[in-house]
């Protein structure tokens, strides 16, 4: 995706990232489908249309469905901590930094990030200094300062780990998630990455690229230059990597509906919770994700909520990442409210799109329509959730290629116009939106496609002991 893009893209999941500061660590993957769905509220006009890209539609499918409305994770309290702090003192303005940040503010306190000096980069004024990091087996965070001695306003357009050859060794997400801005003087700033695969694979030094451009709400050039192209390199001790954190194994089933979800371990470790959910193969329902997955800190009826951060496939397998709290060996407990899913011999979805008719769907609550603009057709879904009735942020969506009645297969168009969307203030439910690129092309009637992702709840409350 082009800078322009991401930045734009960035811009309008801001607005949409608003609604979820009341749920701690749930941050861009649920804020993503709901963006690409379609705001809750008036947010989009039409001087503000733009195009997502496909490669975004696909990076955010998650494993986990957050409720448009209903309970909400609790933030972390500062109570029955096990053990005292053990935090370098030469990191306290972090701590205050990421004071409403769990995971990065216990990884502090708990002594887990290793200082490090003598990493920093100058070029035009700006200069990157790594403070300090605490790597294990499946990322990294990174203290690191921008120091601005330009006059000028700035912002990180990416920020990514680099290996041989310049590759990536970081988990992409479509675009950074920590686009901050880089006022004049000293800034304080952490980041949490995960590798983009096993960590027994990364070189003994990787890179940190850092490229800061101009501080404005939406690119006026695609591919411009940077103000600033910062490097620095990061010394890694796999070994001690290796031995970071700790590995529970679980080997159990949990029964949803009579769908199984099986948890071989969990990964706890000062970057966060990590958690690897199998479905079986022989399930009758193809299961899209599970609703408000969260691990439960605690006991004796106290508990601290660890919800989902985001997604990330490492090695072919699909991984939740959540928060965690570095300072506490409390008892741990993995929970779910259900799964979203459907039966297998449901996936399909036939529209005649010339007609604009939905032939065969999963259910009747589901409408269509055409949009037209510059970059061609866009097909609108329209998922009509009951009143009083549970909508999720990432919950209608379709795969990117789709068949045609002479059995042709197509791909959905990269780029695409979203159409300005209102929802009057007496409206008694807020459907669950999806938008597909068409193009220009005419296509032979019907069109099959793909359910990737549907608002069909089994609604089961189940839990998992981890950690006695």
């Amino acid at each position: 995706m082009a800078g322009s893009e991401e930045r734009l893209l960035k811009e309008y999941f801001d607005g949409i990232s608003r609604e979820l500061e009341d749920i701690p660590h749930v941050k861009m993957n649920a804020a993503i489908r709901s963006g690409i769905s379609g705001p809750a509220r008036n947010r989009t006009s039409a001087r503000k249309r733009f195009s997502v890209s496909a490669a975004v539609v696909l990076a955010a499918a998650a494993l986990f469905a957050v409720p448009w409305i209903g309970k909400q994770p609790e933030a972390l309290e500062l109570q029955n901590l096990s053990a005292p702090s053990q935090m370098n003192e030469a990191f306290t303005p972090y701590l205050w930094k990421a004071i409403n940040d769990t995971t990065v503010s216990s990884a502090i306190e708990a002594g887990l990030i290793e200082r490090v000096s003598g990493v920093t980069a100058e070029q035009n004024g700006f200069v990157l200094k790594v403070d300090g990091i605490a790597a294990d087996r499946k990322g990294i965070m990174i203290l690191y300062s921008l120091q601005n001695n330009t006059g000028q306003k700035a912002r990180v357009d990416n920020l990514q780990l680099e290996g041989k050859s310049n590759s990536p060794v970081n988990y992409r997400y479509g675009w950074a998630l920590n686009n901050t801005d880089v006022p004049t003087g000293t800034t304080l700033n952490y980041e949490i990455l995960q590798w983009a695969e096993g960590f027994d694979s990364l070189p003994d030094e990787i890179t940190l690229e850092l490229n800061l451009g101009e501080s404005r709400p939406v690119s006026q050039a695609s591919g411009e230059k940077p103000l600033a192209a910062l490097s620095v390199p990061i010394t890694l001790d796999k070994g001690k990597m290796a031995k970071s954190g700790e590995v529970h194994t679980v080997n159990k089933t949990l029964t949803v509906g009579g769908q199984e979800i099986l948890i071989n371990e969990v990964y706890t470790s000062a970057t966060g919770i990590y958690l690897e959910p199998v479905y079986n193969e022989q399930n009758s329902k193809q299961i899209f994700s599970m609703i408000y997955p969260r691990f439960l800190l605690g006991g004796n009826g106290i508990f601290s909520s660890m919800s989902p951060v985001r997604t990330v496939v490492v090695e072919g397998k699909e991984m939740l990442v959540f928060g965690n709290d570095s300072r506490s060996s409390q008892p741990l407990q993995f929970q779910l409210d259900g799964i979203l899913a459907l039966d297998k011999d449901a996936l399909k979805l036939v529209i005649d799109t010339e007609q604009q008719q939905i032939i065969k769907a999963p259910d009747n609550n589901l409408t269509m329509s055409l949009y037209t603009a510059e970059r061609g057709t866009t097909m609108i879904l329209k998922h009509n959730t009951a009143p009083g009735k549970k909508r999720f942020y990432n919950a209608l969506m379709l795969d990117t290629e789709f068949t045609d009645s002479k059995g042709q297969i197509h791909s959905t168009a990269n780029l695409y116009d979203i159409p300005p969307y209102q929802a009057s203030a007496d409206q008694k439910s807020v459907p669950v939106l999806d938008y597909m690129g068409l193009g220009s092309n005419k296509y032979a009637q019907p069109l099959i496609f793909t359910i990737t992702s549907y608002p069909a709840p089994i609604n089961q409350k189940v839990s998992l002991e981890i950690r006695d």
